[in-house]
């Protein structure tokens, strides 16, 4: 009898889901003491990296309406302020895309969704096509076999089981690209959020900068010098948005085990 359980030397990637009927093999499991993967450390690092840098730039908005208040009181320190919280997003848009992170633009998540789509649609219809699984024949001890011989019956039976063998593996694989291009898409929109964070709080930092502008009669004033400091900080928070890497994000796939 055909098996239709695969038994894979590596565990299956954490994005994907394997068809109804396909468990994961407990072979499968990392071996070694059951020690993570080296791939499951490196991803988990990469996702407590990334989450740092998130909460950098949700600490960095959360601190507008003090600078806003700042900006009235003493703008001399408010530059300062922006000059220092621009300093801070750049340090985590550098850590976030040290992680892996992309700055995925609209067209490419356009795209990225379009796939996504279509290999879902691709997969189900082959998963709607599955003929039911042949099952193994045969006679009870003592019984007379009814209508074709066993050899003719078992040769049918092998026959039907290596086509459905054949049609499962076709409706895996497209369900594997499915889960992949859901998990590339689920990635690009974490990290196009993340950079929309960024751009956001960039706007609040140039809203407070246009605010001192305007306010250049105040007693506390900045001067050339303070805006020169200020201005260097901007310009290196836009250079690393304006360098950061586009395009798809790479998914991490299964690696060598931790071995004792």
């Amino acid at each position: 009898m055909i098996s239709l359980t695969a038994v894979s030397a590596s565990p299956l990637p954490a994005w994907r889901t394997p068809l109804p009927g396909k468990s994961r093999p407990a072979a499968e499991a990392s071996p070694g003491f059951g020690l993570p993967s080296l791939s499951d450390l490196r991803d988990a690092q990469r996702s407590m990296r990334k989450e740092m840098a998130a909460k950098k730039v949700q600490a960095v908005r959360e601190r507008r309406d003090a600078l806003m208040l700042l900006v009235k009181i003493d703008p001399k320190a408010a530059l300062k302020m922006t000059a220092a919280l621009a300093k801070e997003l750049k340090s985590a848009v550098s850590e976030y895309v040290d992680a892996g992170g992309r700055n995925v633009t609209d067209g490419e998540m356009a795209m990225l969704r379009r796939d996504a789509m279509d290999a879902r649609e691709a997969a189900d219809t082959a998963l709607n096509g599955l003929p039911a699984e042949p099952k193994e024949s045969g006679t009870e001890a003592g019984e007379a076999p009814a209508g074709p011989s066993p050899a003719i019956v078992d040769a049918e039976v092998k026959r039907a089981q290596a086509a459905y063998a054949a049609a499962f593996s076709v409706a895996d694989a497209r369900d594997e690209r499915a889960d992949r291009a859901e998990a590339v898409l689920g990635a690009a929109m974490a990290d196009q959020g993340f950079f929309q964070q960024v751009k956001y709080a960039l706007a609040e930092l140039k809203e407070a900068r246009e605010k001192i502008k305007a306010d250049w009669a105040h007693p506390k004033a900045p001067d050339r010098d303070d805006w020169k400091v200020a201005d260097a900080e901007m310009a290196g928070l836009e250079r690393a948005i304006d360098m950061a890497p586009t395009g798809a994000p790479e998914l991490a796939s299964t690696g060598a085990s931790v071995q004792a």
